[in-house]
């Protein structure tokens, strides 16, 4: 079995625990802020995503949202610059889980020296399963696909999402927020990152950027675009890597025009 089966089969598992604890959030603790939540579904997920990897590969080690899932399934930590680590967010949107919106997803990365090389997420609600292997391509439900959509910001519909933090991070994405928005289409908000990266590869959705996210979020919905032929990178044009935090994908002509505006918002003079 290859690392991208594998992704999908982890990813599977922890769909499997979510959608069984649907209507049951019993308890509810908060992170960094009172809005970044996690719930005993986050863990519960986490576990069998992490144990599904091991039965696998024993010598697998991981980078996982939640802490906690490190000692519950048994098995240990890794680094995001590991020769190969996986990295885990076992319930990407775990907001919209909990108050019943239809938009999470369970995301699985292998990572090799910083770098994607196989992933899945799995959009739990609408039963969908994007995988990618680097140099094979990305497929959904097993169809190839080729990340295109407009070319032109006045003709894209974007997405995006919004910091914890709502002090100057959400002050920023609401500068920015103004400008990509006024020439587009539209901008959709559906509160998972890895859920949002994918739609630019299927072409939901012409391009996204979002602030202050982490490499769980990310990681697989990265190499989903890439090898469905888009661009992904940081604010400045520079490539994914662990490290980054603020990210713009879209076709390779529509992230050039998003990454003039970004720096025009931010005072560079380019990207």
């Amino acid at each position: 079995m290859d690392l991208r089966q594998i992704a999908e089969l982890a990813t599977l598992a922890g769909g499997g625990v979510l959608s069984a604890r649907i209507g049951q959030v019993a308890s509810v603790r908060t992170k960094s802020t009172t809005r970044d939540l996690v719930t005993a579904a986050d863990i519960a997920s986490g576990v069998s995503v992490a144990r599904t990897i091991a039965e696998h590969l024993a010598d697998a080690r991981f980078v996982v949202e939640e802490p906690e899932v490190y000692e519950q399934a048994g098995v240990p930590r890794g680094e995001f610059d590991s020769p190969e680590v996986w990295v885990v967010d076992p319930l990407d949107g775990t907001t919209s889980f909990v108050h019943g919106y239809p938009c999470w997803s369970v995301s699985v990365a292998c990572l090799r020296d910083g770098r994607p090389v196989a992933g899945a997420v799995y959009n739990v609600p609408a039963r969908e399963m994007i995988t990618a292997a680097r140099g094979q391509g990305a497929t959904l439900d097993g169809v190839p696909l080729h990340c295109a959509g407009s070319p032109t910001h006045e003709g894209a519909l974007l997405g995006t999402g919004f910091p914890y933090d709502r002090g100057e991070p959400l002050d920023r994405q609401l500068r920015l927020f103004e400008r990509l928005l006024r020439p587009a289409h539209d901008v959709r908000r559906d509160g998972s990152a890895a859920v949002d990266l994918c739609n630019v590869a299927v072409g939901r959705i012409d391009g996204f950027w979002e602030t202050a996210l982490r490499p769980w979020d990310m990681a697989a919905g990265v190499l989903v675009i890439e090898e469905a032929g888009g661009r992904v990178t940081d604010f400045e044009g520079r490539r994914w890597s662990p490290e980054t935090r603020d990210v713009v994908a879209a076709n390779p002509a529509l992230h050039e025009r998003l990454l003039e505006v970004i720096a025009d918002v931010e005072g560079r003079t380019g990207a």
